[in-house]
């Protein structure tokens, strides 16, 4: 789940950026610069982000940005206490990761600084973020022991990510600003409801599997609190990465018609 949230949080920069290098040969991206002296600054790069966010579901090669419709990560890893709850207490290990649904985002608000480098947000989603892949758990859930490892999914439904703020440092190269991202700091806002499904628990014991899978989604609060840190820590890291990579060919300057 992390690089899904990922690539959101990076979306209205890197989609900015994504404007002023050349585009794949599959398709032209339209999007509309916005100026800094524009009063609407921020209404205007809302409404040009969300604009483009369906035609980046193939990904921009030439700018390293990846494909985000299912976005793929092959690993993601939820430590055992880096989480709130007390109730649940686990370590989950994900490989083969596939997150879909990023491309039904929609930029609810948006507000950047562009003369301190600094961007504030928060997304929702139209359609439920899913995470698939292969597992292995082992931990407790309400006081009770939780093991296994196979195929899994986990569904947020009506998920909202804020980002609290995306900031960065300004440097010169060639007669032209360019600026590395040093801060990304986002959070899971809400979700409505948290549908979780580990395949193979308990060495496929389909009775204790179906029970437990029963108990975590009676519970998905307290796992949600449980799972949150690591998924914030990993979009945060991602879309700073995501970010510096679109930076370095794209000139800050340029972006905002300063």
């Amino acid at each position: 789940m992390a690089k899904s949230l990922l690539i959101v949080s990076a979306l209205f920069l890197a989609v900015v950026a994504s404007v002023t290098a050349a585009p794949t040969p599959k398709k032209q991206i339209a999007f509309n610069l916005c100026k800094k002296s524009d009063p609407n600054l921020d209404r205007c790069l809302k409404t040009s982000i969300q604009s483009v966010i369906p035609d980046l579901a193939e990904g921009y090669p030439k700018l390293r940005i990846p494909a985000i419709e299912p976005f793929e990560l092959p690993s993601l890893e939820i430590e055992h206490g880096k989480g709130s709850s007390k109730a649940v207490s686990i370590d989950l290990k994900l490989k083969d990761v596939k997150i879909m649904g990023l491309t039904s985002a929609v930029v609810d608000a948006l507000k950047v600084d562009v003369d301190n480098f600094k961007t504030s947000g928060k997304i929702s989603f139209t359609k439920p973020l899913e995470i698939t892949g292969q597992y292995t758990v082992n931990g407790k859930v309400l006081v009770l022991p939780i093991t296994g490892n196979g195929p899994c999914s986990i569904v947020l439904n009506e998920p909202v990510l804020e980002l609290e703020e995306m900031s960065g440092t300004p440097f010169e190269k060639n007669g032209k600003t360019f600026v590395q991202i040093k801060k990304v700091n986002l959070k899971v806002a809400s979700v409505k409801n948290l549908n979780v499904k580990l395949e193979n628990l308990f060495n496929g014991n389909k009775q204790l599997g179906d029970s437990m899978n029963s108990i975590l989604n009676q519970n998905w609060e307290v796992l949600l609190e449980e799972l949150k840190p690591a998924f914030e820590e990993a979009i945060g890291a991602i879309s700073q990465d995501i970010v510096n990579k679109v930076f370095q060919k794209t000139a800050y300057s340029d972006i905002f018609l300063l």
